[in-house]
């Protein structure tokens, strides 16, 4: 008999190469990523869950343009901790970074630590009120290195609904007790994003909706008089409220532009910008019937990213009819999308854009295919295309050719 005949067996009883030991090596997923844009070229950073340590979640990095593991660093290596939120439950934007400077949820007592990589202790310090029913999330650190902005869940008052607010936390030694709200008044809140004028957006919503159903975006200037946050001036709604619709992933681009995802019109989730009169401006010539979105069950969602250093480019990525993932660079002036060839993803997320050594700017994201686990990619926007920053796992692709 060739070696090449099939085998019958009787239902149940064939031997698979795919025992559960293998399937759970084979498991260690990428996500969480995020680029320190504070320095050239860029530290790219991610978060692997390791099912053969407990699930836990440890914190890589290595720099956007070495495709060996030369410059890879595992920040965080001892066992206790798990780089994890629990806010909203669902949890998702457990740490954030700016020039080296790491601030993270820690799964076990959902403090928030800081990690200076740049000093010979790599010791992480708790921060902020230090109490173990507070919950931390979706960080945003200050362009100063002075205090980080965070969505904060309290906890404290036992048999009542959890209190969520948005907190500015002091990151310096001599300060790091100080915590202050800067905004409380509704359900929940997500994803402070900070411009290089000190300007904030966030959205909020409010029971009995769900964040796909109805959110509020907010615009502030933070109020700093010596170092850290401790109130917002100019608070006002930039859109939703009263309109039903939903925004996720408020950005401000290097110019101070607004950005932000929205079903405003038609129910799918397209890209708009707030223009210099204030007004809401729809990203495309006109709307399209997909999502550039997903919903927002966790923290951190990326499928928007504005492009440092090119004026009114966005870097996007959506579904086709046909099921494939579009990669694509949107001008908001132009209103017209550069779609970038890819090999065949079907998936894409995680969009973060950072800087080579050559100065090149390159988006990082994963994206997987139908035959391929997903991975972390480079992709050079000037011409170079997509390289596997990351490789995939013997396990993984041992289990390839058993894989519908």
């Amino acid at each position: 008999m060739s070696s090449d005949t099939p085998i019958i067996s009787p239902y149940g009883s064939w031997k698979s190469p795919l025992s559960a030991a293998s399937v759970a090596s084979a498991s260690n997923s990428v996500g969480s990523v995020l680029i320190d844009q504070a320095t050239t070229p860029s530290r790219v950073y991610w978060l692997e869950s390791r099912p053969s340590e407990g699930g836990r979640r440890t914190l890589l990095s290595k720099l956007v343009d070495d495709y060996s593991d030369a410059t890879l660093i595992e920040h965080l290596p001892d066992p206790k901790w798990n780089v994890r939120t629990a806010v909203h439950e669902y949890g998702g934007g457990a740490y954030a970074v700016h020039n080296g400077v790491i601030v993270f949820a820690n799964w076990s007592d959902q403090g928030v630590y800081v990690l200076d990589t740049r000093l010979d202790d790599k010791s992480p310090r708790r921060i902020g009120a230090k109490d173990d029913k507070l919950r931390y999330a979706s960080f945003a650190i200050h362009r100063s290195g002075g205090f980080v902005v965070c969505v904060r869940e309290d906890h404290r008052n036992p048999g009542t609904e959890a209190l969520a607010g948005l907190v500015a936390v002091a990151l310096d030694k001599d300060e790091e007790a100080k915590e202050v709200v800067l905004y409380e008044g509704a359900d929940f809140v997500s994803s402070p994003a900070m411009s290089q004028s000190d300007e904030i957006a966030f959205f909020t919503w409010n029971h009995p909706d769900m964040n796909w159903d109805a959110t509020t975006l907010w615009r502030a200037r933070l109020h700093i008089p010596s170092g850290l946050a401790t109130g917002l001036d100019q608070l006002a709604v930039v859109a939703g409220c009263d309109s039903r619709e939903s925004i996720y992933q408020p950005r401000f681009d290097s110019d101070g532009t607004l950005h932000f995802i929205s079903d405003r019109i038609d129910g799918f989730w397209n890209p708009y910008h707030v223009d210099s009169t204030g007004a809401v401006c729809l990203s495309l010539a006109q709307p399209m019937a997909v999502e550039f979105a997903a919903p927002e069950w966790c923290f951190g969602q990326s499928t928007m990213q504005p492009v440092p250093g090119r004026r009114a480019a966005v870097a996007v990525t959506y579904g086709d009819s046909e099921g494939n993932a579009v990669l694509g660079i949107l001008d908001t002036v132009a209103h017209e999308i550069e779609v970038l060839p890819t090999p065949g993803w079907s998936s894409i997320g995680e969009l973060q854009l950072g800087t080579s050594r050559s100065g090149e700017p390159v988006l990082v994201l994963v994206a997987g295919g139908p035959t391929e686990p997903e991975s972390l990619f480079t992709y050079y926007i000037n011409g170079i295309g997509a390289a596997r920053l990351t490789a995939a796992s013997a396990a993984a692709d041992s289990m390839a050719g058993y894989v519908s």
